[in-house]
C-alpha cells in the first residue's frame, strides 16, 4: 500500500489501449504502474513494492508466465491475475485469477482486485 492507502499494482501489458482501459477501471481503488515487457517488469519489481500483478501472457520479450514464479517467490508473495486475450490452459498453476480481456466485465475486474488486495470480498459474476 502507498501513502494513500491504495494498493500498488504492477500491470504488465504491451497493448497501450488495454493499459489505459485497465488504469481507468482501477483508478479509484489502486495506484497502477504500467510496463510493457518482462524486462521493465523485473526492473520495477527490484525498485518497489507491489500488492498485485496483472499480467498479459504474450509480451514482446517472452511469456508472462515466465514472471509468475518470481512474483510468487517475492516476500511477501505477490498475487497474480492473468489478463489475456488468448485462451489460457487449465494447467496454469500459482496464479490467483485468470481473466479474459474480451469477456470480463469491469466490475468483475475491480471486485477481484479488491479481494486480492484485501479491500473486500469478490462479487459473483
Amino acid at each position: 500500500m502507498n501513502e494513500n492507502n491504495l494498493p500498488n499494482i504492477l500491470h504488465i501489458e504491451d497493448n497501450p489501449d488495454i493499459s489505459l482501459i485497465v488504469a481507468k477501471i482501477l483508478s479509484q481503488i489502486a495506484v497502477i504502474t504500467h510496463v510493457d515487457n518482462l524486462a521493465q517488469a523485473r526492473d520495477k519489481l527490484s525498485e518497489g513494492v507491489y500488492d498485485l500483478a496483472i499480467l498479459d501472457l504474450v509480451l514482446p520479450d517472452g511469456s508472462g508466465l515466465d514472471l509468475v514464479d518470481e512474483l510468487k517467490s517475492n516476500n511477501p508473495p505477490i498475487p497474480v491475475i492473468i489478463h489475456s486475450a488468448h485462451e489460457v490452459s487449465d494447467n496454469i498453476h500459482n496464479v490467483d485469477a485468470v481473466l479474459s480481456k474480451m469477456h470480463t466485465q469491469h466490475d468483475v475486474l475491480r471486485s477481484i482486485v479488491r479481494k486480492l488486495t484485501g479491500q473486500e470480498e469478490v462479487v459473483n459474476s
